[in-house]
């Protein structure tokens, strides 16, 4: 199950540019059915041996932002630490793929993506491998 957290940054002036925008955040599962104008999402698939992480944003409205995608390890094998990001744009109603990176199944994994449009930022989570 996707962990999400969504948070505004600098505070007043974060949530006075998305009201202007009329812009309205959110994170969310594989589940595409939410409310939300914007959502975010990771999907883990595996395939012999390896786990290919793919995330994406969906938005109802055109966008331009930023996006952070981190997958760190979470058990006691190995040691990765991953980060990849970029400016991104999306037309109304539309979905794009932002990052995809393949690993090897045999470990946990915290991917995270983090989102910014229009000052404000929000966040998908997801603990893949292993237990949940």
């Amino acid at each position: 199950m996707t962990r999400f957290s969504k948070h505004m940054v600098s505070g007043s002036a974060a949530l006075l540019a998305l009201s202007l925008t009329g812009v309205a955040l959110a994170g969310t599962n594989t589940d595409n059915s939410s409310d939300d104008p914007i959502s975010c999402e990771i999907k883990a698939t595996e395939t012999r041996g390896m786990i290919t992480l793919e995330t994406m944003i969906h938005s109802d409205t055109s966008i331009d932002g930023q996006y952070r995608f981190k997958v760190k390890s979470a058990g006691r094998s190995g040691n990765t630490n991953i980060s990849q990001g970029s400016n991104f744009h999306v037309d109304a109603g539309d979905s794009i793929q932002l990052g995809r990176m393949m690993l090897s199944s045999g470990s946990v994994y915290d991917a995270s993506l983090d989102v910014t449009v229009s000052g404000g930022t929000f966040s998908c989570a997801e603990r893949i491998g292993g237990a949940t």
